[in-house]
């Protein structure tokens, strides 16, 4: 039935993307589609106690802040992302090919992700240490993600260089801290559940497979690459896990 339900809303969400002519919009509710399942999945196959109710409670402020970060940066920009317009204008049967290539490819991996959840919210022999390690590791990386997207943020807003990579904070120390915390993020899925599976962190290192090697990093890597400072940034900073900058 969940699958049903998400189903559904790609759907909707492709039939509104024809109808503004922009793709890009699926990536505000990619995160958004979490937390429905998360919820969905609370309500009907948990025992409601407290350990899944604040897993519930992490996975909704996740998603729900991404979409929000992701939506207002779109209000401002009013256009497609020059990716999708760039299939926009390269790929043949256009329709069709986003249809499968980016909605229901992202639905696929999407559900992929979150299997995991589905075991969390459904099991009844969860570890409570796993839970409490799990729990503490979430809240103490979901807010350094927090913290890393402030400061670039901050940077972009109040920038005089208008072609310069933000290399200040965070940033001093990985090109991509975001999104490294982003899969230290799902870090705490894999240990939750790795005490009714010890197969649990295939899904961490999928996440982290897509983020480092798919989509988020490489293209934001390739989109800096004409910033003036990017060539020697890139030469003393690691690409994604935190470490001194190489002097």
């Amino acid at each position: 039935m969940e699958f049903l339900i998400i189903f559904i809303l790609y759907i909707i969400l492709f039939l509104i993307s024809i109808k503004i002519k922009d793709n890009s919009i699926v990536d505000i509710f990619w995160w958004t589609w979490f937390v429905i399942l998360a919820f969905y999945m609370y309500i009907f196959k948990t025992d409601f106690d407290l350990y899944k109710t604040i897993v519930l409670l992490i996975v909704s402020f996740w998603g729900i802040r991404l979409s929000y970060y992701i939506l207002k940066r779109k209000l401002v920009i009013k256009k497609e992302d020059p990716r999708y317009a760039e299939w926009r204008s390269n790929w043949k049967y256009f329709y069709f090919r986003s249809f499968f290539q980016i909605y229901i490819l992202q639905m696929l991996i999407m559900f992929v992700i979150a299997f995991p959840l589905y075991y969390i919210f459904s099991s009844k022999d969860l570890n409570i240490y796993f839970l409490i390690i799990g729990i503490t590791i979430s809240i103490i990386w979901l807010f350094i993600e927090i913290v890393s997207d402030y400061q670039v943020q901050n940077y972009l807003k109040n920038k005089h260089e208008e072609n310069k990579v933000f290399t200040g904070g965070l940033f001093k120390y990985s090109r991509n801290p975001n999104y490294f915390w982003e899969s230290m993020f799902w870090l705490w899925i894999s240990v939750i559940w790795a005490g009714v599976n010890i197969f649990s962190f295939i899904w961490f290192f999928t996440i982290t497979f897509l983020l480092l090697f798919v989509s988020w990093v490489p293209l934001k890597e390739k989109r800096q690459e004409k910033k003036d400072n990017w060539n020697e940034y890139k030469e003393k900073t690691s690409k994604f896990i935190p470490w001194f900058p190489k002097n």
